[in-house]
């Protein structure tokens, strides 16, 4: 569901016909970083044949975020904002964008731009043949594809997965890269259903999915790291481990 201290900038009334594709960016501080990627998305999205909307979700920033976003909607009206009254999680702020998108085609990507915006079309013609969630993944490796992470983030990346494969999903290499993309009839039978906030939300979702007989596909996707990432990997590495136990015992 959605919640009531949210703040929608540049609100549409429209049914899922009107896009092709939804944008959900979860933002939280992201003033220097996001307007770069933003801008790049927009020039993407108007060279495109396909309609683009894009939902950027401000998770109770402290900085200019919102003012930040606010002034690309000249250039871009299908830009919509939506301001959470307080930080929290970047899965809560993904599900929020999410259940508000009017697209057929609805994904997430990470507000530093880490994955880039090229990354989309390339990938739609598994969700129109086979498939109803195409994930992005930093291990699988593909001609044309390449990856820049430092040592420790592969390594703690190895280890975790290996948790994860161990404990929780199997037959999925990186369940934490932050580009997904679902067909819009799944948004909200999987979504409404999805508890974790922060950022072990993905383990969840596609938890859920496979539960949900949902078709996956796992893709190697162009990544780089990009400074000033949110995430602290031995906190949240921490916390995610946890949620891994928090997943098995509440669907038990």
């Amino acid at each position: 569901m959605a919640y009531s201290n949210i703040t929608t900038y540049n609100i549409k009334i429209m049914s899922p016909e009107n896009f092709d594709i939804s944008v959900i960016i979860p933002a939280k501080d992201e003033e220097r970083r996001l307007p770069t990627f933003l801008q790049s998305l927009i020039d993407y999205a108007k060279a495109s044949r396909l309609r683009y909307e894009i939902i950027v979700v401000d998770d109770g920033s402290t900085d200019k975020t919102t003012e930040s976003v606010l002034a690309f909607q000249k250039n871009f009206p299908e830009l919509t904002l939506l301001k959470l009254g307080r930080n929290h999680g970047k899965g809560y702020a993904v599900k929020q964008g999410l259940l508000s998108a009017h697209g057929a085609i609805c994904l997430f990507m990470d507000a530093d731009g880490s994955t880039p915006a090229t990354e989309i079309e390339k990938n739609l013609p598994l969700l129109s043949e086979n498939y109803d969630i195409v994930i992005g993944s930093r291990v699988l490796e593909s001609t044309g594809t390449k990856v820049q992470a430092r040592l420790l983030r592969k390594s703690m990346g190895w280890f975790f997965n290996f948790l994860v494969t161990s404990f929780l999903i199997k037959g999925i290499k990186d369940t934490q890269c932050g580009f997904k993309m679902f067909r819009g009839p799944v948004i909200r039978p999987l979504w409404e259903n999805i508890r974790l906030e922060g950022f072990g939300f993905d383990l969840e979702v596609l938890f859920l999915a496979k539960r949900m007989n949902y078709r996956i596909k796992e893709v190697a996707v162009n990544w780089h790291h990009v400074e000033n990432s949110k995430i602290r990997l031995m906190r949240d590495s921490w916390r995610m481990i946890v949620n891994i136990f928090q997943i098995r015992s509440w669907y038990r």
